[in-house]
């Protein structure tokens, strides 16, 4: 899967940019770079940062609910300095997605080749990406 295809999936999925005023927009596309969307009101387009996008919750909610991610799962095992025990937490298939493309990226890898683990957009197998990051 493509930068543009899991917008496109997330967008299919519910994810909706507001305009800086709240105003309405509908979505135009999307590059590696930035995705385009255009105010309902008086039809300018303005662009916002993927990286942005891939920072916004909503976002992988939306993609989750595009691919089918909604069972829950074992998200992560957190040590507090000091205590003895560690703590798990349980979590959306969705967000546990969310954690391994910050840890991709905190390991030096491009977005791009996060999203390339995942079948492109339209294959049979959309919801099984589960490989290692």
């Amino acid at each position: 899967m493509t930068i543009q295809e899991a917008l496109n999936k997330a967008t299919e999925g519910g994810y909706h940019v507001q305009g800086s005023d709240g105003m309405d927009t509908y979505y135009e596309g999307a590059s590696n770079e930035y995705s385009a969307w255009t105010r309902k009101d008086n039809e300018s387009s303005f662009v916002v940062p993927v990286e942005e996008t891939f920072l916004d919750p909503t976002f992988w909610q939306a993609l989750g609910s595009a691919l089918g991610w909604s069972e829950a799962c074992d998200l992560a095992i957190s040590c507090i300095h000091g205590e003895e025990e560690c703590h798990s937490y349980r979590g959306y298939y969705w967000m546990y997605q969310w954690h391994c493309f910050i840890q991709a990226i905190a390991d030096g890898k491009t977005p791009e080749g996060f999203f390339a683990r995942f079948p492109a957009a339209g294959t049979a197998v959309e919801n099984d990406a589960r490989a290692d990051v």
